[in-house]
């Protein structure tokens, strides 16, 4: 009976092993093939995403952008989720040669852009947007308010009758006429300066960059070869010409805003990571001697950027955004005139009253080009500011309270008047074609002239010393940087001043020659001289003897002409300048 019991037993338990083994490989055969179910169908379900996203970016994208005005904030919001869905479905089949697109469909499910701009690295400044598709770009321009449509195509894309663009430019453009010729720089940045067919104007081009020198873009001529360009810079909103798209670059925007525009020239060379590198690098170095100079200078010096605009006879006082960002990233402060537009040479000299520097942006001719001639234009004489120095001096020493005269200004005692010239071609500032796409350059002159103990060994690369005749230069290719190939990052700079241009009594009783020393010793009564023993001893007795109320007069008089000068100076009125102006384009850099 046991062993009946124990053979059944066994029996079952060898039936329910083999019955484990058969579930399990069913099992594992329905998962496995559920598994594979699953795959393809979430395949499929990308795959078909992906092409719809696209399909629908492309046509969101002309739907949005057929109006002609587009709020900046919506534009940008709309940029980046249209970048972001063109690289989701661009990561599986994006190719670096855009050759091939010359063949594509305009509307293409093909991505044939697939470097473009980090909108996470463009700035809030910026002046421009743009927003991808797969064969073409749609530029918005928001400093003129236009739109370009930008395509790789044979043919231009078809986007309905109401979208407004301005033109239609076929990439990567490879051949250029710079009518405003500021956008130099930034060719030369992207390495496009030998791309250059015409220029706005010939004398203007500075950079050693490129080796042969365009022709003059003339506009007015009817036989201008315009096949020779792809794409024409103009400083504003061109006219008549199919190929052309305007810049839009001001004083009205920051230095380091005004510098991504070689982001806005990089759509249409293709270039953008180029362009983001460049821009990245530039507004390093600048953040880096901008923030060394935060909490660290306890005299802030006052600056003035002017300059006089022979058509209209008048000095500007510039107080754009650019020149006041500049200023304050530099360490100091920009004067506010009393009158921006001065008509009178005397007016512009009352405003320099308390100027540390002065930088003059004027046309050399006004002034006969020297030094010397421009203190003669404004009122100014080497003789006066030594004379008005000493007079100064005496009234600091009595009344312990230094006041600037308007004939001896900070800057003009300290020979503090710079210009923008340094490097320059008969006359054409380098500073022009340059200036905005490297501020960071620019910056670094500036607190160079405030501090010349900030740096070790630097050559200033745009701010001559006018004040002591330093002399303009040309170009020089060793050292002009065409590009930012060999760029290191600027090492952080650990920078304090605590230095004054208000001088001090110890200073000056070092400074002043012999005979002011003799005249301020006579008009103050405060110093006895040793030397002409007897003249001296004949003069102190005849004050001693009556002379008090002479000395007071003298004391009086010094007293009132300070309380004069230190008034505001006459004021006129003058109509401001608009925001933003002066620019020009193709003129000398002025």
């Amino acid at each position: 009976m046991k062993v009946e019991f124990l053979y059944v037993l066994l029996v079952g338990l060898i039936g329910i092993v083999f019955a484990q083994d058969s579930t399990g490989e069913a099992t594992q055969a329905v998962t496995t093939e559920g598994a594979q179910t699953i795959d393809a169908t979430v395949d499929a379900t990308v795959t078909a995403t992906a092409i719809a996203a696209t399909d629908a970016v492309e046509t969101t994208t002309a739907d949005v952008d057929t109006t002609t005005a587009v709020d900046p904030t919506t534009a940008a919001a709309t940029s980046n989720v249209a970048a972001t869905t063109s690289s989701s479905s661009a990561s599986a089949t994006s190719t670096t040669d855009t050759s091939s697109c010359l063949d594509a469909d305009s509307f293409s499910t093909h991505d044939y852009f697939p470097s473009k701009l980090d909108f996470s690295k463009l700035d809030s400044t910026a002046q421009f947007n743009v927003t991808y598709s797969n064969t073409y770009k749609l530029v918005h321009n928001i400093a003129l308010d236009e739109y370009y449509v930008l395509y790789c195509t044979k043919a231009a894309p078809s986007l309905g009758s109401t979208f407004q663009s301005k033109t239609y430019i076929q990439i990567p453009v490879s051949s250029f006429a710079a009518v405003d010729t500021r956008v130099l720089g930034f060719l030369d940045l992207l390495g496009q300066s030998n791309n250059v067919a015409f220029v706005g104007n010939t004398s203007n081009v500075t950079t050693p960059c490129i080796t042969n020198k365009p022709a003059y873009f003339n506009v007015s001529d009817p036989n201008l070869d315009r096949t020779k360009y792809g794409l024409a810079f103009y400083p504003t909103s061109p006219s008549n010409d199919p190929n052309g798209v305007g810049l839009g670059i001001g004083y009205a925007n920051t230095p380091l805003g005004n510098a991504q525009w070689v982001k806005y020239i990089a759509l249409f060379t293709n270039q953008e990571t180029l362009a983001d590198t460049i821009y990245d690098d530039i507004s390093t170095d600048y953040n880096t001697y901008r923030n060394s100079l935060v909490n660290h200078i306890s005299y802030k010096r006052n600056i003035t950027f002017m300059d006089y605009d022979t058509s209209s006879t008048k000095f500007n006082i510039m107080q754009d955004q650019y020149f006041q960002n500049l200023t304050s990233d530099a360490g100091a402060t920009l004067i506010v005139p009393t009158v921006l537009q001065p008509a009178d040479p005397s007016v512009m000299k009352g405003q320099l009253q308390n100027t540390s520097l002065v930088i003059d942006l004027t046309s050399a001719s006004a002034f006969n080009s020297t030094y010397g001639g421009w203190q003669n234009w404004l009122g100014f004489s080497d003789d006066k500011i030594s004379s008005t120095t000493a007079t100064q001096a005496e009234a600091f020493k009595q009344t312990r309270k230094y006041v600037n005269s308007v004939d001896a200004p900070p800057f003009a005692r300290n020979k503090q008047a710079w210009r923008l010239d340094l490097v320059s071609d008969d006359g054409s500032l380098d500073w022009w074609t340059r200036g905005m796409a490297r501020p960071d350059l620019l910056l670094q002159d500036l607190i160079q002239a405030q501090f010349p103990d900030y740096f070790k060994t630097r050559n200033r690369v745009f701010l001559r010393a006018f004040a002591n005749d330093e002399s303009s230069r040309t170009a020089s290719q060793d050292s002009y940087q065409c590009n930012l190939n060999n760029w290191e990052k600027a090492a952080s700079v650990s920078y304090s001043n605590t230095a004054s241009d208000t001088p001090t009594l110890e200073a000056l009783s070092n400074k002043l020659s012999l005979g002011a020393i003799v005249g301020i010793s006579i008009g103050g009564g405060l110093v006895a001289l040793t030397c002409l023993a007897t003249v001296i001893a004949m003069f102190i007795r005849k004050f001693k003897d009556g002379g008090g109320k002479r000395f007071t007069r003298l004391h009086d008089e010094t007293m009132s002409e300070f309380g004069a000068l230190d008034r505001d100076p006459m004021i006129i009125e003058e109509i401001t300048a608009p925001p933003g102006g002066r620019l020009g384009g193709s003129g000398r850099g002025h």
